[in-house]
């Protein structure tokens, strides 16, 4: 009778435990949703930062086609112009004085430099372009493999500066190169040592050229990549409601140190965002097998580089943009 009673208790135990964390993921989600709505993307009050933010994505967009392998003259031209109208529209209700509009600025000059033999004309470019005349082109390298990774060795802060990323691929990676790659990156820290991330190599093909499309973001040099590698972070290292976002949290962790990884191993790779519907998501969980405890954090598109190729070096925010001080005198 004892041991029924014990068995009944610990049984009303992990009851209560999974309601209360139910509880607490349901409390929480609601406040994720409220604080999403309030304060993301085209929903911003702040209309300067999100117009501020088309206008990055605006510049993304043509900066990539810039660094295209098998790149097309006149490509992009509807980017141009929205880009445009963009730019001209943010000067109109908050001035010109913004880092990223200037760059947005310097991609159009660039599109128009890679232009300057083309036959058909661009007034409007032009008109806009000789408006902002001390605005120089955004530089676009184009580098060689071994100057690409010449930084490997050095002082981390050189390293870290000379990681891009590269939509150029030429050959397969060796499998040794990979697992080295593997090792690097799972000595990322994780909450608790829990080791949340996973990595899915997708090798074969055909499933690569699904999972592409199902991402949606690859086309003009996905096809030439060797690999997808799809981190996931598995749920069931995650204990509590509280700790909802642990897992986005600790696979971001695990991506950056994969993507140093890489770069350290002279892997060409190119970071693919996984903001996707629902049914997409299921359908890539479906295409590849993945656990339904496995969350896809990040996709990731790799390859071998060519001899010579060109990135894309956008530029990053100042500290003090990003920097907040609390509680203390600014050094």
């Amino acid at each position: 009778m004892i041991g029924y009673l014990k068995k009944l208790k610990r049984a009303f135990v992990s009851w209560r435990q999974r309601m209360e964390a139910r509880r607490e993921a349901s409390r929480g989600f609601a406040y994720d949703k409220a604080q999403f709505m309030a304060g993301a993307g085209a929903l911003h009050l702040d209309r300067k930062a999100a117009a501020r933010t088309e206008i990055v994505m605006g510049y993304h967009v043509l900066e990539k086609g810039l660094t295209m392998p098998r790149r097309r003259l006149g490509f992009g031209k509807g980017a141009v112009i929205h880009l445009m109208n963009l730019i001209d529209s943010f000067e109109l209700r908050f001035g010109t004085d913004e880092p990223q509009v200037r760059h947005a600025v310097a991609v159009l000059r660039a599109y128009r430099e890679l232009h300057r033999d083309w036959p058909e004309p661009m007034p409007r470019l032009d008109a806009f372009l000789a408006a902002r005349p001390a605005i120089a082109p955004a530089n676009e390298p184009h580098v060689t493999r071994e100057e690409f990774f010449a930084a490997k060795d050095a002082p981390f802060p050189a390293f870290a500066a000379s990681r891009h990323v590269c939509r150029h691929f030429a050959g397969p990676i060796p499998r040794e190169t990979l697992d080295a790659v593997f090792a690097l990156a799972a000595l990322a820290p994780s909450a608790c040592n829990r080791q949340h991330a996973r990595v899915h190599v997708v090798d074969d093909a055909f499933l690569r050229e699904r999972l592409f499309a199902l991402q949606g973001g690859t086309r003009g040099f996905g096809a030439d990549a060797d690999k997808a590698l799809v981190i996931t972070a598995d749920l069931s290292s995650v204990r509590w409601g509280w700790e909802r976002h642990d897992a986005y949290v600790n696979g971001g962790i695990f991506v950056m140190n994969l993507c140093y990884a890489l770069h350290y191993h002279g892997v060409a790779h190119c970071i693919l965002h996984w903001s996707v519907a629902p049914t997409t998501d299921r359908e890539a969980h479906r295409l590849l097998g993945i656990p339904d405890n496995e969350v896809i954090v990040q996709v990731i598109a790799c390859g071998m580089p060519p001899e010579e190729f060109d990135v894309a070096a956008s530029p990053r925010r100042a500290p003090e943009e990003i920097v907040t001080w609390h509680g203390g005198a600014e050094k």
